[in-house]
């Protein structure tokens, strides 16, 4: 017998086929309004359990920091949890947790969110702690705070790039495809220098720049009645000061004016090739057929380069494609791990002729089928839980405005594309790229300019 969770994603995937005959129509019930101060709320109902989401979106990400000072939005999200007068360092986590809820946060180059989940009578609680950190934390830090919190950032960067296998080259990938000038080339996680530079003054103008009501945006989320949530959100939200919403870096679309090879040694047993091209922005036209060329390439045993690489020619122990989506212009990545025996220069060699055979045997009508059904799948996951439809719902007021976009353009950029336009799509992997080889230590050759670093390659971005 199959339970709730298999019968709901049926469903949704039998409207996903039907989709394609009729016009889309996800219904997804929310309310949405603005307080006096500039605060976004978005209220969405769900009664299937008794649990609430509240998830708070911040648009600052390390996009927006400043020369010297990488790493602060990221800094920022772990002294978010340092407390306040009303609640010490310590208590934050304790408080809820001692009732069944449970919270964190992450930063990407783009945004930086917060989120709680618990049982449905925690609402008032979540809505409380949040807002209470939002009106007087800067009040409450010190630098014992900073240090701590500015060590444990340093640390995270030692064990998830540095010590980390092939961390190293997701410090570099970004050094490399954007320019010293673009906010996208430092890294979410920041560098050494830059967070031992970082003062209480710097941390609290930041908070006080970024940390404002017109630059959020409030989703709750389950078991709750709106009128009641209205009158928490009132009491409050509603106090905190109206002030101006900040400004954002919106860099143009990055370019490579050539192709660079990087390789890079690094402590791991097996060589490892990483390709990477730029790609459309998020929502863009295009992303939803570099999804879809993705799955083509990379998604599944029957993929093209999984069928070609491990099994036909047995030279990679895996491989993977994505399209890494953000707001100012995307990467299109092609990662393959080689087997004992086999070297990254092969793995590129296979890889480059897996592309032109592309472009002389396109994708086929079935292929694009099935990698539709493959990503409409994984993005209706998206929205199946409480928690990931509030995340969802904030995501889509953050690129439109419109948290409402969500029923018109979940799935239709993959509704939409067609077998040309993904193959349309392959002319940009005729661009300039960049390829880094790691390969082990034990073999000397080029290096990487040592101390040079770049961001976590992760599309969620760096958790607390």
């Amino acid at each position: 017998m199959r339970g709730p969770l298999e019968i709901f994603l049926a469903s949704l995937l039998l409207w996903s086929a039907a989709a394609r005959a009729e016009t889309p129509q996800l219904k997804v019930p929310f309310e949405r309004y603005q307080l006096p101060n500039g605060l976004v709320v978005i209220l969405h109902e769900d009664h299937r359990a008794p649990t609430v989401v509240v998830d708070l979106w911040f648009r600052v990400g390390s996009k927006d920091e400043r020369t010297g000072r990488s790493g602060f939005a990221h800094l920022f999200e772990h002294l978010m949890f340092m407390g306040t007068k009303a609640v010490p360092n310590g208590q934050y986590d304790g408080i809820m947790e001692a009732a069944g809820g449970s919270n964190n946060a992450s930063t990407s180059e783009d945004r930086t969110n917060y989120f709680e989940t618990g049982p449905a009578h925690l609402l008032e609680t979540f809505l409380w702690l949040e807002a209470d950190r939002l009106a007087s934390l800067p009040d409450d830090m010190t630098k014992e705070k900073l240090d701590l919190q500015r060590d444990v950032v340093k640390n995270e960067r030692r064990q998830s790039y540095e010590n980390r296998p092939y961390g190293k080259a997701d410090l570099a990938l970004s050094e490399h495809m954007y320019k010293v000038e673009h906010p996208y080339h430092h890294p979410v996680i920041g560098s050494h220098e830059d967070l031992t530079a970082a003062s209480v003054a710097d941390v609290t103008q930041f908070f006080r720049t970024f940390y404002v009501p017109s630059n959020a945006s409030l989703v709750i989320g389950g078991d709750f009645r709106s009128d009641e949530a209205k009158r928490m959100v009132e009491r409050y939200f509603a106090p905190l000061p109206k002030q101006p919403e900040p400004p954002h870096a919106a860099p143009a679309p990055a370019k490579l004016a050539r192709s660079e090879k990087v390789v890079l040694e690094d402590a791991v047993e097996l060589e490892r090739a990483i390709l990477a091209w730029h790609s459309p922005a998020a929502f863009a036209p295009g992303d939803g057929e570099c999804d879809l060329l993705a799955a083509v390439l990379g998604s599944g045993k029957s993929s093209r380069l999984h069928r070609a690489l491990v099994y036909e020619k047995k030279i990679a122990a895996s491989v993977s494609v994505e399209q890494r989506t953000q707001r100012h212009g995307s990467l299109f990545v092609i990662t393959a791990t080689a087997v004992p025996g086999h070297t990254a220069a092969e793995l590129e060699k296979a890889i480059g002729g897996e592309l032109a055979r592309l472009k002389a045997a396109p994708a086929t009508a079935e292929e694009v089928e099935r990698a539709r059904t493959l990503v409409e799948t994984q993005t209706l996951r998206a929205v199946e839980r409480t928690f990931t439809m509030a995340d969802q719902l904030n995501s889509f007021e953050f690129f439109f405005g419109d948290p409402g976009q969500l029923e018109k353009r979940l799935l239709l950029r993959y509704e939409a594309a067609t077998t040309d336009g993904v193959r349309a799509q392959c002319k940009l992997l005729d661009a300039p790229r960049v390829s880094i080889h790691v390969v082990p230590m034990k073999k000397t050759g080029e290096t990487l300019e040592k101390g040079k670093t770049g961001k976590k390659a992760a599309a969620k971005g760096v958790q607390r």
